[in-house]
């Protein structure tokens, strides 16, 4: 593990953006036509974002990328990992938070993360993520 990933995870859950730095996204959807415009308005937002198409590339991501400030993942991927599996990680390991969203709002998955994660359904308003990232960061 990099010595910047074992200070972040030492400096516990509540990690905050340097003031000044923008705020760098950790976006991963398996559609890439969702991920392209999600990413594209992110940008307009003011956020700088990193996105992956799967959740091994985003595992891999929250440990090279130490400038990662917060996760939004679908929740609903191909594979043997989703996005609350996604999220279990950047809170244990990162001392991250984690968004998800999700096109499927009656998938067992889905249901489940509700509650534990926050989590917006599709389709979504770019305005109601911004609001729900900067309440995780408590950013004003």
């Amino acid at each position: 593990m990099a010595l910047s990933r074992i200070f972040k995870k030492l400096a516990g859950p509540d990690k905050v953006p340097e003031p000044g730095r923008p705020i760098t996204v950790l976006l991963v959807d398996d559609q890439p036509d969702v991920a392209q415009v999600t990413k594209e308005l992110l940008r307009e937002k003011g956020y700088t974002v990193v996105a992956k198409s799967h959740a091994a590339g985003a595992l891999d991501a929250l440990a090279t990328n130490p400038d990662i400030d917060i996760v939004v993942s679908d929740v609903v991927m191909p594979g043997e990992l989703g996005g609350a599996d996604i999220a279990e990680f950047a809170k244990e390991m990162a001392g991250l938070k984690t968004i998800l969203i999700s096109g499927f709002p009656h998938h067992r998955i889905t249901i489940e993360s509700l509650g534990k994660y926050d989590v917006v359904l599709k389709p979504f308003l770019i305005d109601e993520l911004d609001e729900r990232i900067r309440a995780a960061l408590d950013c004003d």
